[in-house]
């Protein structure tokens, strides 16, 4: 039965070498001085708010920011008519500056993490009419990179969402208002986040089999519009407040367990977003 490393190494392989014939050919320094890595940190601000800007990896001018999530999820109370349901969130990301998605085949995944953050938070659940959840959360937590950003996260924000089939396929329809802020340790100003999404994720299995495992696929779109938006990924660059994002995904039924988590769901997805748009290398849940 193949591993949980070999399992994602290859479809990891895979993955890259695909990004390898859509993205232009660029070559790109492996490594970065110290000096130039605390730059890219300061004018990218904004990777503080992975947790709701979602996994992956974004080539954005040349210099890609690679943001790894896991999220533990515990049901403390079942939502049931007229009871309202509990549940604890851990959500928690992983930062790499200057990696390539192409990377992969030769180097392997990387070694030095640039940026931890973990936000525990809980969310009610409200059950609605006709399988729908109202979902508000709240959510508490920090940030550890260089000197220069290390802060204190915060949100909240409330989700609607539906599970259920939609032609076979398992569907995720889900609208989410988000608010989220940082408080940094140093003289870097505080920064706020405000957006409004709608998301869909449909899966189904493709009947091959890896072991015991059947292989998953998913495709997957998104549409955000952005209130009140971080300080701009590159600098210097024109925030759009009207972004889209669509891309595919593969994982197995059911899940390789990596400790408490789930292991990721890996694809591809391509945002429009003006100049910040990129290819993804989605890690995990696609929102």
């Amino acid at each position: 039965m193949p591993s949980v490393r070999s399992f994602a190494t290859r479809i990891l392989s895979c993955l890259a070498a695909v990004l390898g014939l859509l993205a232009p050919a660029k070559a790109h320094a492996q490594q970065a001085a110290a000096t130039r890595e605390e730059k890219a940190v300061g004018s990218s601000v904004s990777y503080v708010f992975a947790t709701d800007l979602g996994s992956g990896v974004y080539d954005m001018g040349g210099r890609s920011l690679q943001v790894y999530q896991l999220t533990y999820e515990k049901e403390l109370r079942e939502p049931r008519p007229g009871h309202v349901g509990v549940e604890f969130e851990l959500p928690v990301t992983f930062g790499f500056f200057n990696f390539n998605p192409e990377d992969v085949i030769s180097h392997g995944l990387p070694s030095r993490v640039d940026s931890f953050s973990a936000v525990p938070g809980l969310a009610l659940d409200y059950l609605l009419g006709d399988d729908w959840h109202l979902k508000p959360y709240v959510r508490a937590g920090f940030s550890v990179a260089s000197s220069s950003v290390d802060g204190y996260l915060w949100g909240t924000g409330v989700q609607v969402e539906r599970r259920g089939d939609f032609h076979g396929w398992d569907g995720l329809t889900r609208s989410e208002l988000a608010v989220a802020g940082v408080n940094y340790r140093s003289s870097v100003p505080n920064d706020r986040f405000v957006r409004l999404r709608q998301g869909v994720d449909i899966t189904r299995g493709l009947g091959w089999k890896m072991g015991s495992r059947e292989v998953e696929f998913g495709l997957y779109n998104i549409y955000d519009m952005i209130i009140d938006p971080p300080t701009a990924p590159v600098a210097g660059a024109r925030e759009h407040p009207i972004q889209a994002e669509f891309g595919f995904t593969f994982a197995t039924r059911p899940r390789y367990r990596l400790w408490k988590f789930n292991a990721p769901r890996l694809g591809f997805g391509y945002r429009l977003a003006g100049e910040q748009s990129a290819w993804r290398l989605v890690i995990g849940e696609p929102f």
